[in-house]
């Protein structure tokens, strides 16, 4: 139970922030390959860069590869219709069309694809007996006791579990699980779940059990 009703926080206020979160994870690694920006920088304009949310972004060639997302800080978010990079500023120009980085469309998605990829393979090496799980600001929620499938048993601080899937979970800057909502959101969601059985077991009816003993009294 506690599981179903963590999936339904994750899925309506929590699951979007955190796949979110996964591609940016993704887009650092692939942004380590955007360094044919430099060439396309030397012969833009020197113009500042100032990307404005819906602005378009266009490759090396002219082709678009998609819009600016969000902008955060020296972040720029660009999504490509069917995948989002978070990418930093320093990797874009600005040339006649507009902002552009050094890479296709097609490229930058294949490199985002391969980056969440190596990113799924290193949780899952991680994702093991015994590892440690944490919010997303960082407090220590319990250690994992069993990986079944996509399902992730975690045995929480206070002795109870709680079945995980593994999309709730991610890895890390520092290589270290953490759920993609935070320690007080989650205890929200446990005690709710919690609440939400006990409901359901005051509610349930008797079993046939039940019932002959009530008979024989």
């Amino acid at each position: 139970m506690i599981e179903s009703q963590y999936r339904g926080r994750m899925t309506v206020s929590h699951e979007k922030e955190y796949n979110m979160k996964k591609s940016l994870i993704a887009a650092a690694i692939a942004a380590a390959s955007l360094a044919p920006v430099a060439a396309v920088a030397q012969d833009a304009a020197a113009t500042a860069v100032a990307p404005t949310v819906g602005a378009k972004v266009f490759g090396p060639e002219g082709n678009e590869v998609g819009t600016v997302e969000s902008v955060q800080g020296d972040v720029i978010t660009v999504s490509t219709g069917t995948a989002r990079a978070g990418l930093p500023k320093s990797a874009f120009a600005v040339r006649e069309k507009g902002l552009t980085i050094g890479m296709t469309k097609a490229q930058l998605e294949a490199a985002i694809s391969g980056a969440a990829a190596q990113t799924d393979a290193a949780k899952d090496a991680t994702l093991v007996v015994g590892a440690a799980i944490k919010s997303s600001d960082g407090v220590a929620l319990g250690t994992v006791s069993k990986v079944e499938g996509d399902d992730v048993t975690v045995t929480l601080s206070d002795g109870s579990n709680a079945v995980l899937k593994k999309s709730y979970i991610g890895l890390t800057a520092d290589q270290s699980l953490a759920l993609g909502m935070t320690a007080a959101d989650f205890a929200q969601a446990t005690q709710a779940a919690g609440t939400a059985q006990a409901s359901a077991d005051a509610s349930a009816p008797p079993s046939s059990e039940e019932n002959a003993a009530t008979v024989a009294e």
